[in-house]
């Protein structure tokens, strides 16, 4: 991968974008960075190893772009549109541009902020029709969902209860940097 920083600079601006957006808008994750880029947005994913996953190479990158969108194309057919190449030409970054192929994001279609449920629920305006449907969706999408021992296995209380520990011992690390002792051991007790 390109020197993040740099990379992330490139992206930031609307020229490095085929449809030439009026502005760009960055959100990090902990596992990506988001462009916000007018008509789509762009999500690329950090070279992070978590242990539960780990995007350090960009054959990985590049596989878990194409993985995403596959899973998520299933309830968000119109919003997942593919995974793209981010390219660099001399010392210019690109998406879906000419030059080298130096790394990936997941494409998507850009959804209206003002419909977002977050803000739907600060101004009061989520009905329970609307909670029907999404219910229902999500229903149906479970009961359509691939079944098999291996699966169901992963549900499992075994399992559940190793990720848990997992998640534990490897935030201990963050407390008095983005979690202060008595919320982790007061997340912790409500886990066990």
């Amino acid at each position: 991968m390109p020197e993040l920083s740099a990379l992330l600079q490139a992206l930031s601006t609307p020229k490095a974008y085929p449809h030439n957006p009026r502005e760009v808008e960055l959100v990090h994750t902990h596992i990506s960075v988001v462009f916000l880029a007018g008509d789509y947005v762009y999500k690329v994913k950090k070279p992070v190893d978590f242990g539960f996953l780990d995007f350090t190479t960009l054959d990985k990158r590049r596989f878990y772009c194409h993985q995403e969108v596959t899973l998520n194309r299933r309830l968000c057919p119109d919003v997942y549109l593919g995974v793209v190449a981010i390219t660099q030409d001399g010392g210019a970054f690109s998406v879906e541009g000419s030059g080298t192929e130096v790394e990936y994001a997941v494409k998507m279609r850009s959804l209206p902020h003002q419909r977002m449920m977050d803000r739907l629920l600060q101004s009061n305006q989520v009905t329970p029709g609307m909670m029907e449907r999404v219910a229902e969706r999500l229903a149906e999408f479970h009961r359509q969902a691939e079944i098999s021992e291996q699966l169901a296995s992963i549900g499992g209380l075994d399992t559940v209860e190793q990720n848990t520990e997992e998640n534990f011992v490897q935030t201990k690390d963050y407390v008095n940097q983005t979690i202060t002792p008595e919320q982790y051991e007061k997340l912790k007790s409500y886990s066990y």
